[in-house]
């Protein structure tokens, strides 16, 4: 991590993202690899070690991207702030 003062906010609309990734997961794999996938994505921004360290997406070019497995977590950061904008799986159309 870039800051040991460094806030990680996530939006609703993120927060909704998680939820709707593990109900997909939960229809196919157990509750424990649905559990360490999502934990995965949850605990991504904190391997941020500076702001610049992803690229910019194709599609959201004001948003960095952070990508897990088949998912991209979306960021932009200001300050020591990262907000969370949005994670998606990344095999859906943009």
């Amino acid at each position: 991590m870039y800051s040991k003062n460094i806030t990680i906010n996530w939006s609703d609309d993120a927060k909704e993202g998680l939820k709707g990734i593990y109900h997909y997961l939960l229809q196919r794999n157990s509750v424990s690899t649905s559990r360490r996938i999502l934990r995965e994505i949850i605990l991504s921004p904190i391997n941020i070690t500076f702001p610049e360290q992803f690229q910019f997406d194709e599609f959201r070019e004001n948003c960095r991207r952070i990508i897990v497995r088949n998912y991209k977590v979306f960021y932009i950061h200001q300050d020591n702030i990262i907000n969370i904008i949005t994670v998606i799986d990344s095999r859906r159309n943009p």
